[in-house]
C-alpha cells in the first residue's frame, strides 16, 4: 500500500510539473506573439509616417506571411471632434447633440456639457447644471476641476457626469481629439459625426460621405472624389447657401465647424501574428514646406 500511495503522488506531481510547463510555454509564446506583432504594427508605421505616402496606398498593407501583416489607416485628426474647442456658448450645442445621439436624455447632455465647460473655465462660478469645486470636494476630489483646457482624453473622463457618456457609450473617445484648429474634417469625418456638428439628419451627411468616396464607396481609392468647397459641401448636404434670402440658410458661423483639409495626420498601424494584433496609433503634425519628416505630437499603443 505504502509503494502504490508513493507511486499515486510521484505521478500527481509530475502531472502537476507537466502542467506548469505547459502554462510556462504557453504564457512565452504569447509574449513572443506580441512582441512580433508589435514589430509589425513599428513596421507599417514607419511606412505610414513617410511623408511621400498617402492614404490608400497599396504599400500600407503588407502580408508577410501566412500568419503575419500589418495594416496601415492614414486619416486626419481632424476627422474627430476637437472637445476644447467645442467648450464655447456658441458650439455647446453640437456636443449636445452628440451626447443625446448616444442616448442621453436632453437634460443629462446639458447637464455634462455645463460640466465640461465649468472643468477648462478659469472661475470658480457654477453653471446652471454644472460641477466646480465644491461639487467636486463633496465626491472627495479637493484638486478638481483643473480650471484649464483639456490636456488629455483621460482627463475628460474624470469630469463629473462622463461616467454616464462611458456608459452611454464605451468608446466616446474614438469621436474626440485635442488636436487641430477646432473644425471638422469634411473629406475625412464619417457621416454620423458631419450631421451632427451641421445638425442634419443623418441620411444627407451620407449623401456628401457617398459621393466623395466616388462610384466603388471606398474611402482612399483612385476614384475618390474630394469635396472642393465648403460651397460643394453644403449643396451635397441639402444645406441652403449662407445668407440665402428666404431660404432659411445657414449662419455664416458654420463655416467655422468645418474645414476641407486636416493639417494633423493620425497614423494606426495594426501588426498581426495569428490571432494576436497590437495597435500603434500616432498624432503627426503635417509638414507644409519641403517634404520633410513630419514630428509626432502623440504616440499610443494598445492591444487588438
Amino acid at each position: 500500500m505504502v509503494v502504490l500511495w508513493v507511486i499515486a503522488l510521484l505521478s500527481m506531481l509530475i502531472i502537476t510539473s507537466m502542467m506548469v510547463a505547459m502554462q510556462d510555454v504557453e504564457t512565452v509564446t504569447s509574449r513572443r506573439m506580441v512582441f512580433e506583432a508589435r514589430l509589425l504594427a513599428e513596421a507599417g508605421l514607419a511606412v505610414g509616417v513617410h511623408p511621400s505616402i498617402k492614404a490608400g496606398d497599396p504599400l500600407l498593407r503588407k502580408k508577410v506571411s501566412t500568419v503575419e501583416s500589418y495594416e496601415v489607416n492614414i486619416t486626419t485628426e481632424e476627422s474627430r471632434l476637437n472637445i476644447n474647442a467645442l467648450l464655447t456658448e456658441e458650439k455647446r450645442p453640437v456636443l449636445e447633440r452628440v451626447f443625446q445621439a448616444w442616448g442621453l436624455a436632453p437634460v443629462d447632455a446639458e447637464s455634462v456639457v455645463d460640466c465640461l465647460m465649468d472643468w477648462v473655465d478659469a472661475d470658480d462660478m457654477k453653471r446652471l447644471k454644472g460641477a466646480e469645486k465644491q461639487d467636486y470636494a463633496r465626491l472627495g476630489f479637493k484638486d478638481r476641476p483643473y480650471n484649464r483646457p483639456f490636456q488629455s482624453l483621460d482627463e475628460v473622463a474624470l469630469v463629473k457626469g462622463m461616467d454616464l457618456v462611458a456608459e452611454a457609450q464605451p468608446r466616446w473617445r474614438e469621436a474626440f481629439t485635442l488636436w487641430g484648429a477646432g473644425q471638422l474634417d469634411i473629406n475625412e469625418a464619417p457621416a454620423e459625426l458631419i450631421a451632427l456638428v451641421a445638425g442634419i439628419p443623418v441620411t444627407q451627411a451620407r449623401t456628401l460621405v457617398a459621393a466623395r468616396n466616388g462610384p466603388d464607396g471606398i474611402p482612399h481609392t483612385k476614384d475618390d472624389q474630394p469635396i472642393q468647397s465648403l460651397e460643394e459641401a453644403m449643396g451635397l448636404l441639402g444645406v441652403p447657401p449662407q445668407g440665402a434670402p428666404g431660404q432659411g440658410g445657414q449662419p455664416q458661423g458654420w463655416s467655422g465647424l468645418f474645414t476641407l483639409h486636416g493639417n494633423v495626420q493620425r497614423v494606426d498601424s495594426v501588426g498581426r501574428v495569428g490571432t494576436y494584433a497590437r495597435r500603434i496609433s500616432v498624432i503627426v503634425q503635417k509638414n507644409g514646406v519641403g517634404g520633410g519628416q513630419s514630428p509626432i505630437l502623440e504616440w499610443r499603443e494598445a492591444s487588438e
